[in-house]
């Protein structure tokens, strides 16, 4: 499959590398890590993505700047990233052939070619292959993106996922020029103030539930509104829940511009919340997952998902 992702990639005249809606460091890495392959083949290609706010702390990928917020009138290929069902990508319809790069156990399969590993760390393992099953040189741009989308995917390598396949890919790129202490800084010591403020209302939110295995905090539009934050702020907020040492399953619901709710899972040691994303319409990872509930009230939310969780609890 890699091969022949290749063969459509050289064929194709115009071609967009697209990653899903309110993208993390794998989704926005793997595509710009790609991004920089195809300019040295020459190709026409654009870097898409069309959710309203992008991650600040991800400005320093080489490429950032490079990200556009609609997609160009004329293409005859979509690559997509780190996206488990198309509607996720925000686009109406699809338009040409696509390649579909990823690593979530839930994902459909919506591409005319599916690379789905999903035993891989991150998607930028994905492209990390495609690079080397096809002999591309990797650049130092490149790099440092596939890295970078390596580390937010792997909690900085403290994850089930990571094995000793992740540490040698990150070794190699290590050698191509990644500075892993000037990432580690970019990721994780540039936050801003209105992050920390609503990280304390969030905070303000915490509830346990089920003899205290699982963790709740919530996040209003009220809340964004006050402290000044966008929902890219709040990405860590169910890993912090996770942290807490009686907790087995962190949760977020965060109250979206609609009004519909965003549930975001995590779970530590053995409840796999993929499969609780799966029965709301969702999907993820084991240990990660999330979905979209239509329901508009908190409450209704939680009352579903805390039976869902009580039934795969010890």
């Amino acid at each position: 499959m890699y091969k022949k992702a290749y063969e459509l990639i050289k064929e194709a005249k115009k071609i967009v590398l697209i990653s899903h809606i309110n993208p993390d460091g794998d989704a926005l890495g793997s595509s710009l890590a790609l991004y920089f392959a195809l300019k040295k083949m020459k190709k026409n290609v654009k870097v898409v993505n069309l959710s309203k706010e992008l991650p600040q702390n991800l400005d320093f990928l080489p490429g950032f700047d490079e990200i556009k917020r609609d997609l160009p009138k004329k293409y005859d290929l979509i690559i997509s990233f780190d996206c488990g069902s198309f509607d996720r990508l925000g686009i109406e319809e699809k338009k040409s052939k696509l390649i579909n790069f990823d690593h979530h156990i839930s994902n459909t399969r919506y591409g005319d070619i599916n690379i789905i590993e999903e035993d891989f760390a991150s998607t930028s393992e994905v492209v990390y292959r495609f690079l080397k099953e096809n002999s591309i040189t990797i650049s130092k741009e490149s790099a440092i993106c596939i890295y970078t989308a390596l580390v937010t995917d792997t909690g900085f390598f403290q994850y089930e996922s990571v094995n000793e396949r992740v540490f040698l890919v990150a070794s190699e790129l290590v050698k191509l020029g990644v500075n892993p202490s000037f990432v580690a800084k970019m990721l994780n010591e540039r936050e801003p103030l209105c992050k920390m403020r609503l990280l304390s209302k969030m905070l303000d939110t915490l509830t346990l539930y089920l003899n205290a295995k699982v963790g709740v905090i919530k996040v209003t539009q009220k809340m964004l509104k006050e402290t000044g934050a966008n929902i890219t702020h709040t990405e860590d907020g169910a890993n912090i829940v996770r942290k807490l040492a009686v907790v087995e399953v962190g949760v977020m619901l965060r109250e979206e511009e609609d009004g519909r709710i965003k549930v975001s899972l995590r779970s530590k040691n053995y409840v796999d919340v993929s499969k609780i994303a799966k029965e709301f319409g969702g999907g993820g990872h084991k240990r990660a997952a999330g979905f979209v509930s239509n329901h508009r009230d908190f409450q209704i939310v939680l009352d579903e998902l805390l039976d869902a969780i009580k039934r795969r609890l010890n």
